[in-house]
């Protein structure tokens, strides 16, 4: 029994990497990469999903003067999902938001909103009306979540931007028809200045943060 507990132990201890030593065993450099332990298939039916704007948000925040976080929306959103239950990330997702229709909720003494037109212009509202993103690829990182690579168009040009989604669920709506009805949350971050929008940029950040809450129907 001694000699076997002894063996067990030298066993264990020739897979530990020597102290300092960087290097993994290698089997486990020459391992091939864990399968994933949730399901493929999703059971829900597959198609075209729209956004409801009754139920979607699309805001947006920046850092001003390193002190607090500077949140709007934007009022006017648009969403489809062509949605492939077999294998979701082959499903793909275009999406849009009038750069005009930002609201900070703030009036100037005449109850107008330029502040709001102000922030529209400098994000190029005036040369492209529509912020849009088309997904270029999804890569799911567990059974609920995904990582949506995709291009975004502001300004007068296109790079890519990622976004980091949890999808909520499924389900009949009774309230809406008995459509079927997808929900999902997303966050994510880009660098204005990518987009060449730099207005203010002696007192707010580069980063924005991006947060999104979305409810799509099958149509």
């Amino acid at each position: 029994m001694r000699a076997l507990l002894i063996a067990s132990l030298l066993a264990l201890a020739s897979c530990v990497s020597v102290e300092g030593s960087t290097a993994p065993p290698a089997s486990v450099q020459n391992a091939a990469p864990t399968p994933a332990i949730y399901p493929i298939a999703v059971d829900l039916p597959a198609g075209t999903y729209r956004l409801d704007p009754r139920h979607a948000s699309v805001l947006f925040r920046i850092r001003h003067e390193e002190l607090s976080w500077f949140t709007a929306r934007f009022d006017t959103r648009d969403a489809t999902l062509e949605f492939d239950p077999g294998d979701p990330s082959r499903s793909r997702l275009s999406a849009s938001v009038d750069a005009a229709s930002v609201n900070t909720g703030l009036l100037n003494p005449q109850g107008e909103r330029t502040f709001d037109r102000s922030i529209g212009r400098a994000i190029g509202a005036d040369t492209t009306p529509q912020i849009s993103f088309v997904s270029t690829a999804i890569e799911r990182t567990s059974e609920h979540r995904a990582r949506v690579t995709g291009d975004l168009t502001m300004n007068g040009q296109t790079h890519p931007a990622t976004l980091d989604v949890v999808f909520g669920g499924g389900r009949t709506d009774p309230l809406r028809g008995n459509a079927v009805v997808l929900g999902f949350s997303a966050h994510g971050e880009i660098h204005r200045s990518e987009w060449g929008v730099a207005q203010w940029s002696a007192f707010t950040g580069d980063v924005v943060q991006l947060v999104i809450e979305a409810e799509l129907i099958k149509a």
